[in-house]
């Protein structure tokens, strides 16, 4: 009987410190990127995120705590500083295609024109 009791303790402590645990990373992702956490959760690594105010463009790479946008310059931006300039929020869009798209081989007319064709899906638009 004792076994039982204690054997259900520990497994309550485990879930609850599960949802603590998950909490926390919840928390963690809307203290960083606050609005722009639809972005965390609905894209998925390889679409393409456009910042249509400076037309400058990129692939969304994800991991567990991350968003970080690789552009065509190579460089690695966190996702907040992509769309925040001057500490202002730019209109942007995430896309996704069925088709592997190479980041060096494009340019944001032709985005803007696979986006028409609907080569291009749109995921979030603001």
């Amino acid at each position: 009987m004792i076994k039982k009791i204690i054997l259900g303790s520990i497994i309550l402590l485990f879930i609850l410190f599960g949802f603590v645990a998950y909490g926390l990373y919840l928390m963690e992702i809307e203290d960083h990127y606050g609005d722009l956490q639809e972005i965390y959760f609905d894209s998925e690594s390889g679409d393409i995120i456009v910042n249509n105010q400076t037309q400058k463009f990129g692939l969304i790479t994800k991991n567990w705590k991350r968003v970080e946008v690789i552009t065509k310059e190579n460089d690695t931006l966190d996702l907040y500083n992509f769309i925040y300039v001057n500490q202002e929020e730019n209109k942007y869009e995430v896309f996704r295609s069925e088709n592997e798209l190479k980041i060096n081989e494009l340019n944001f007319r032709k985005i803007i024109e696979l986006k028409r064709k609907k080569i291009l899906e749109v995921i979030i638009k603001k």
